[in-house]
């Protein structure tokens, strides 16, 4: 994800040069998600969500560790690299994203609204000047009535942009609010939304009280999401995920907890294998990386159903 900009730079167009498939490495997944329990001890936790075969449609709403190329509940594109551009049929990686990965586990249809560059609620960060398009508020009002709500998991994947616009040390309990108020949102008319899943990795192995008071409040929500409005939910923490390869990233196949490219514009200067770093582009995942955490967000929803 473009942080430092929250939004996709121009690409120079790649005139005269072939799509190309970077090669794939043998990376795996060499921890097991740890439990929490949704009202009590914070972490991975499953209360209601159905195996993921159950699933006929996953709706993906996030940023850019979800974007598939597409924004508008599409079908995304193949993911073909077209150098010198580094976005992979419009992703900002070199292959699929996770949610990609977790709908062929589930054999279910995506679609996909999760934006490069989105926060919450574009409107707590004025100064970051950001199109509305690029929020939670803007993704959730997009989504069609007509999907199946028995049939159909929704899942929300945000908070690492407005970690980033907050410096780490602004409060981020409006972002937390704003995420559950949205929820409720999406659990009303038109949507009907039953069975979501929240996916957190804020920090990307950074951690800091605020960040943390922002996910105690987030999972506290969703408990309340369950309880009263009866809705489906699940949590996955990818900071433990996060932690353990950033510690020792060749435990899992990894050659480099860095990223392939130095620039998020070009493929220029490429590693020879991109699936053995851990990022694609600066602070956003290869495709073997996405593959990984699609693992273990699979792992995490058997291991920690209620």
């Amino acid at each position: 994800m473009l942080f430092s900009a929250f939004f996709l730079p121009a690409l120079s167009a790649a005139a005269g040069v072939s799509a190309t498939v970077l090669p794939r490495g043998p990376v795996r997944l060499a921890i097991e998600p740890s439990c929490g329990v949704l009202g009590g001890q914070l972490g991975n936790a499953n209360s209601g969500l159905g195996p993921l075969s159950s699933y006929k449609t996953i709706v993906s709403l996030g940023d850019a560790y979800s974007d598939a190329g597409v924004h508008d509940g599409s079908s995304p594109q193949p993911p073909t690299l077209s150098p010198p551009s580094p976005f992979a049929g419009g992703r900002p990686s070199n292959g699929k994203v996770w949610v990609e990965y977790l709908a062929e586990k589930s054999g279910a249809a995506l679609k996909g609204y999760a934006v490069n560059g989105a926060v919450v609620d574009v409107n707590q960060w004025p100064k970051a000047n950001l199109p509305a398009v690029n929020d939670f508020v803007h993704q959730v009002y997009s989504v069609p009535g007509q999907l199946n709500p028995d049939t159909t998991l929704y899942v929300v994947f945000f908070g690492i942009g407005d970690f980033v616009a907050s410096n780490g040390a602004a409060p981020l309990a409006d972002v937390a609010n704003n995420t559950l108020y949205n929820l409720l949102v999406l659990s009303s008319s038109p949507v009907f939304a039953k069975h979501i899943l929240v996916v957190d990795n804020y920090g990307r192995g950074q951690k800091t009280a605020e960040g943390e008071e922002y996910k105690k409040r987030l999972f506290a929500g969703l408990s309340s999401l369950n309880q009263i409005f009866k809705s489906k939910v699940g949590f996955v923490d990818l900071s433990q995920l996060w932690g353990a390869v950033l510690d020792s990233c060749t435990s899992f196949g990894f050659s480099t907890a860095g990223s392939c490219l130095s620039s998020s514009t070009t493929t220029a200067g490429a590693c020879a294998n991109p699936d053995t770093a851990f990022y694609w582009l600066p602070g956003t995942p290869s495709t073997a990386t996405h593959q990984l955490m699609a693992d273990y967000v699979e792992s995490a929803l058997i291991k920690c159903a209620a």
